[in-house]
């Protein structure tokens, strides 16, 4: 298929990228997927006389497993041009480092990223306890034990290692949840148009929460009236906020860092505009929302606030647009969304 596009995706054991590459192959047609761990320890099984169980697989010799991971990659490359003349996305889902015994080691081999030459890099995260309680579920996870702290880092250097792949590549890369549609992924390889959603959480009652969730459907639809698809949304929500309970300083100061850090360094980071949404005039505002909404200005996106309030901060200026209302906002919105559609055209 001359339109094929090849997309590896990357992300700590137990983040949810095994279930991302699978929800990819369900809802979009002509998807082949390597996932390189499966064949890393189906191919082991040939280097010794018993069977390697997945816990023990990270314990071969650096040079076996280097040269395992030489042959699967090979594997994938020599199928690929026949792959993307029959699929039209080939999913490459991997890890860029492993964290075994509390070292960090190479999870690739650049040689190998060249000749895959990916259209498109993503990396997926999820919070901590998340992560650690799908570890702790298998053999290897329980083996090593990590710790919320040694899962924030090692997600963390993931990430930025995946970053370094596309820079270099000259591609786009994403951070996204484990809940991201890979629909939005869709159209992110031909259109870079994509919102950061902004709202309260700490402080959000129920029904503000309901809706939050209600303006984050509608807004998702308006493309729909265009052509169809939804515009692409990160969503802070789709990663809960962490409890406090039973967490000593260190663990907890390390949680509310690298949250803000995944908001504005990742999230904001990537997206195209900012919407900041505010259900009614009684909720204060929000610290967290404020940041985002100056980082993004500061980085050339666009910034809208819905804000029902009669007075209006003179900080609210640092937003292009504020709004009184939904209505208000939507009506100005679905022009703008027609224009930026053709504006962030890859």
């Amino acid at each position: 298929m001359s339109d094929s596009k090849v997309i590896a995706v990357t992300g700590i054991s137990g983040s949810g990228s095994r279930e991302f590459c699978k929800n990819y192959a369900e809802q979009v047609t002509d998807v082949r997927v390597y996932n390189t761990g499966d064949m890393v320890h189906q191919l082991a099984q040939t280097q010794s006389s018993t069977p390697i169980p997945q816990e023990n697989l990270i314990n071969l010799h650096p040079g076996i497993m280097s040269g395992l991971r030489a042959r699967v990659f090979e594997q994938i490359i020599d199928n690929l041009d026949s792959d993307k003349e029959k699929y039209s996305r080939v999913i490459i889902d991997t890890h860029a480092q492993f964290f075994w015994n509390h070292v960090f080691s190479n999870a690739y081999d650049w040689k190998y990223l060249k000749d895959l030459n990916p259209d498109m890099f993503i990396s997926i995260v999820d919070k901590p306890s998340s992560i650690r309680d799908t570890q702790l579920a298998t053999g290897r996870g329980r083996a090593q034990n990590h710790s919320l702290r040694d899962l924030l880092l090692w997600q963390n250097v993931e990430v930025n290692m995946t970053q370094g792949w596309a820079s270099n590549h000259e591609k786009p890369m994403y951070v996204f949840s484990r809940k991201q549609s890979p629909l939005n992924v869709e159209s992110l390889l031909d259109n870079r148009f994509l919102i950061y959603s902004s709202f309260p959480m700490t402080d959000a009652a129920s029904d503000e929460t309901n809706k939050i969730i209600n303006f984050k459907a509608k807004l998702r639809a308006v493309r729909k009236e265009i052509d169809g698809l939804e515009i692409p949304l990160i969503d802070p929500a789709d990663i809960d906020v962490e409890s406090d309970e039973g967490l000593d300083e260190m663990t907890r100061r390390a949680i509310g860092t690298h949250t803000v850090h995944r908001d504005l360094n990742w999230d904001v980071e990537e997206a195209t505009h900012v919407i900041a949404y505010y259900p009614n005039a009684k909720m204060g505002l929000s610290k967290g929302v404020s940041d985002e909404c100056t980082r993004a200005r500061e980085t050339g996106k666009f910034v809208y606030v819905i804000c029902p309030r009669e007075r209006i901060s003179p900080f609210m200026d640092i937003a292009h647009k504020v709004f009184k209302s939904e209505d208000e906002f939507f009506d100005f919105f679905r022009g703008h969304a027609r224009w930026a559609l053709e504006y962030y055209k890859r």
